[in-house]
């Protein structure tokens, strides 16, 4: 899978007011600055700087990442939901990548 590739499950459907978990994986090496074994030169990070949950474009919740998160990061996020809509999470590496995934829920 390529680097910024994200799986995001929500339940399908839920009742008014429900709290659901909004689950996610981010295909990211999230290396730490190290050092080339073979020319002794510094290798510089490559991480995931932060994340957004939202809701029907609403903000929800955002995550300031760094190298102290695990390669290719599972989070899950409690969301209490009141309306039909789309959680959406945008995420970004300091590297300049930027990516999305969305998924739909409806409630009733």
């Amino acid at each position: 899978m390529a680097i910024g590739a994200g799986i995001l499950r929500v339940p399908k459907e839920a009742k008014k007011g429900e709290i659901i978990r909004v689950q996610m994986v981010i295909t990211h090496p999230m290396s730490p600055p190290r050092k080339d074994p073979t020319t002794g030169q510094e290798v510089p990070p490559h991480t995931l700087t932060k994340l957004e949950l939202l809701f029907n474009n609403k903000p929800v919740s955002t995550v300031n990442m760094g190298a102290g998160i695990s390669a290719n990061p599972f989070m899950a996020i409690a969301l209490k939901v009141e309306e039909s809509g789309v959680v959406k999470i945008a995420y970004e590496d300091n590297k300049g990548g930027k990516w999305e995934r969305t998924a739909e829920i409806k409630v009733s």
